[in-house]
């Protein structure tokens, strides 16, 4: 365990970036579903917003998964800043690879044809696009999440003497304390998302623990070896932990608690079927089958296909691996980023 530490004094970074936390404000506000806590907020702040700057924040959502990209990759702009606005004029003068990579993420590298149609135009205009999102993001920043920053800033920084300072009694301890589902041995760190992550410590130069506010119940990752990232929620002492469930979710299990639909989707999981070929595998009625389908598409879980005059229905692996997060999340909520009571 001593080595650990050693390794961990190292090699382990804690940091307050308020770009960072622009940005995962913005995540909340393009899917705020899943953020309890912080629904509220989100539906405030929505309705201050222009419908032009909320036109931004879901179209450069949608570009970004849900401006995930932002926050998943590395230290591009050294955001160790102390004004948001350092970043944004760095945002600037990136380069066009590392602009595609910043917004695009892993899809910037796919080819042309897998490319979505605004992926295809962000490739054709990078400059562009640079533009508009910095632009927006002074806009968002200056008249919309100033105010907010200003509110939640100290117990960000606070939160990184208090980590730092359990940190420096035992690295390990405090490391193992950020997330239920993020946990270091002997050999390596581990990240319990849909599936398991697991980096030895040979593989990492640096692990960086940004705080965020927002991030609950969420483990936010950036998993791109050798420089890893993992995001800490605060906790707010005005914060209030909501009993709803989200409802995407309710949806999605609602729609798995039928035995028929279940074994629909488990053979739609393999292979995809149109209705006839369910009805004629499952000696099923076609009506009782389409009514099925129907409620599997509304919920997501399947999506549809037309070739000629029939519609082949497939099960969405991202949807399915995606429950397991969620439910994870849903569960993990009452305990992130709060104390143990003494």
């Amino acid at each position: 365990m001593e080595d650990l530490n050693l390794w961990l004094k190292k090699h382990v970074r804690i940091i307050y970036s308020p770009f960072r936390e622009l940005i995962t404000s913005l995540h909340v506000l393009s899917n705020p579903a899943h953020h309890l806590t912080r629904q509220e907020w989100a539906e405030k702040m929505k309705r201050t917003m222009s419908p032009e700057i909320w036109d931004a924040v879901s179209y450069f959502g949608q570009i970004s998964n849900e401006w995930l990209n932002f926050l998943d990759l590395d230290d591009y702009l050294q955001l160790q800043e102390k004004h948001v606005e350092e970043s944004i004029e760095r945002l600037k003068q990136l380069s066009t690879d590392d602009f595609l990579s910043l917004l695009l993420g892993k899809r910037a590298h796919i080819s042309t044809a897998a490319s979505t149609l605004v992926e295809l135009e962000v490739h054709e205009k990078p400059l562009y696009f640079r533009e508009k999102l910095c632009d927006f993001l002074y806009e968002y920043h200056q008249n919309h999440f100033a105010r907010e920053l200003f509110r939640v800033e100290p117990w960000l920084i606070k939160s990184v003497y208090d980590l730092k300072s359990a940190f420096e009694v035992n690295p390990c301890h405090a490391m193992n304390k950020i997330h239920p589902r993020f946990k270091l041995d002997l050999k390596s760190v581990r990240f319990y998302k849909a599936e398991t992550w697991i980096f030895s410590y040979e593989e990492i130069n640096t692990l960086t623990v940004y705080p965020s506010s927002f991030i609950a119940p969420h483990l936010l990752v950036g998993l791109e070896a050798p420089h890893i990232i993992v995001y800490m929620q605060v906790p707010l002492p005005d914060e209030r932990m909501e009993n709803a469930v989200p409802e995407d979710l309710l949806s999605i299990l609602s729609a798995l608690g039928d035995r028929t639909r279940m074994k629909l989707l488990k053979l739609m999981h393999h292979h995809p079927y149109c209705t006839q070929q369910l009805t004629d595998s499952t000696g099923l009625a076609k009506a009782t089958i389409s009514k099925h389908l129907k409620t599997l598409e509304k919920s997501g879980l399947i999506t549809g296909e037309r070739h000629g005059y029939f519609v082949f229905y497939q099960a969405n692996e991202n949807i399915l691996d995606q429950l397991k997060v969620d439910l994870n999340q849903f569960f993990d909520q009452p305990y992130v980023g709060y104390k143990e009571e003494t």
